[in-house]
């Protein structure tokens, strides 16, 4: 196995511990945004003006996530770890853009319930995490 596909922290490449470091604190922020700001939404806390800005404040540390990966890959000197990396952002990207058509079809013309589109971004992190966990157990 490559050094540079271990688990262990310390074998992770330095491109890898930057983007860590910032999906880290950008999911620490976006908790630390969500939790007060929908509790003061629910409870009609704020007036009409503030709720849009309240809004946007949760969205804005996974659009910073989002931009890690941007960076990441743009940091990442291996050429190995980087294609792994590719691959598992469209692996994400394909799983979450067919669901969103798919549910997107059957809100429009199957009488299905309408979701939040923030469940998009949801879901591609978690399908880019469970990709990456398979390429690691399959060893690529």
């Amino acid at each position: 196995m490559i050094d540079s596909l271990k688990r262990s922290p310390s074998c992770w490449t330095p491109a890898q511990r930057a983007h860590n470091r910032r999906v880290i604190i950008a999911s620490l922020a976006y908790v630390a945004a969500l939790l007060p700001v929908v509790y003061v939404v629910r409870h009609g806390l704020v007036t009409d003006g503030w709720r849009i800005p309240l809004a946007l404040l949760p969205a804005m540390p996974v659009a910073f996530m989002f931009g890690s990966y941007a960076r990441y890959l743009s940091e990442e000197k291996d050429e190995y770890v980087r294609m792994l990396v590719v691959n598992q952002i469209l692996v994400a990207t394909t799983v979450s853009m067919v669901c969103a058509v798919f549910w997107g079809f059957l809100t429009d013309l199957g009488g299905a319930p309408p979701i939040a589109t923030y469940w998009i971004a949801v879901l591609w992190i978690a399908v880019q995490g469970v990709s990456a966990c398979i390429a690691r157990i399959r060893g690529a």
